[in-house]
């Protein structure tokens, strides 16, 4: 069954609505009680495992000594098949910042002949710090590809490898600007032809440079099947892992590199989980969604 924050993506700490389910998709107490822990909240739900939740609304989260203390208010199926509807008040360990950044640096670094330092924080100082961080990142993957970097005019960063050349635009936000860099490479494409790779890279989490990740998956999305078509990949690094680059549409064809985004992209959705359980929340403004 897909862990909760699949199926239910407004959990958070806020007291948003985590889950209002039809009786064939409720979620038992005991795989809540798996969800929270593995985001990393050590909290049992006071009820049987066996129960069914219909739904779970955080109301209040306040921190003590080593843990947190939650009020939930839980509707739920008791053993009778009565629907019932009540508050708890639950406490339990929490693990720490640095213990949480640990773990998101515990995920798998597909094989590579050498790897970059990792990188002490999420952020960047500023639009040139970001830009130079995608270059690094992606200049070393190719180099360990056995890619040749080139110098073309017509694009920001082109490499090569038995005659299959790799034109990418690097981009620190998703926004009109990337889509502009984008549109780039679809003539690039035409002008070249269809036997090379076109990407657009990107920070994997964009909040600090003022990009919500809400708004940069609409961005993703709205463009998807645009960017798919004309065969222009959205790579995005990992903002702590230099290492990590997940694609985020087509793959190139080159089979070393195509293998590598394979392996890197069964590891997004943990990395992403754990990215929004750890990030500080906010709100869309006028609307009572999380960013």
């Amino acid at each position: 069954m897909p862990p909760l924050w699949l199926r239910a993506r407004s959990f958070c700490y806020n007291g948003l609505t985590t889950m209002n389910k039809p009786p064939d998709k409720m979620l038992t107490v005991g795989e809540i009680n798996s969800t929270f822990a593995e985001k990393g909240i050590h909290v049992q739900l006071p009820l049987p495992s066996t129960f069914l939740v219909r739904s779970l609304q955080i109301l209040e989260r306040k921190k003590i000594p080593e843990g947190v203390a939650l009020l939930l208010s839980i509707k739920f199926v008791n053993d009778k098949g009565e629907e019932v509807s009540d508050l708890f008040h639950c406490e339990g360990k929490l693990e720490s910042e640095e213990k949480k950044r640990a773990a998101a640096r515990e995920i798998e670094t597909p094989p590579l002949a050498a790897h970059l330092p990792l990188r002490s924080q999420e952020g960047f100082e500023s639009d040139e710090a970001a830009w130079a961080y995608l270059r690094e990142a992606f200049t070393h993957l190719l180099h360990d590809k056995a890619y040749a970097e080139a110098e073309r005019a017509d694009v920001e960063l082109y490499f090569q490898k038995e005659g299959r050349g790799f034109f990418m635009e690097l981009a620190e936000r998703c926004n009109d600007e990337a889509l502009s860099k984008a549109n780039k490479l679809v003539g690039l494409r035409e002008k070249n032809g269809v036997d090379h790779d076109y990407g657009l890279v990107m920070p994997a989490f964009q909040e600090t440079l003022g990009v919500p990740l809400l708004v940069q998956e609409r961005w993703v999305q709205r463009n998807q099947e645009y960017l798919t078509i004309n065969r222009i990949g959205v790579f995005a690094v990992d903002n702590w892992n230099p290492n990590l680059i997940y694609a985020f549409s087509v793959h190139p064809g080159q089979k070393d590199l195509k293998r590598y985004f394979m392996m890197t992209g069964s590891k997004w959705e943990l990395v992403r989980s754990r990215y929004v359980l750890h990030r500080p929340r906010k709100k869309v403004p006028g609307t009572d969604s999380p960013v």
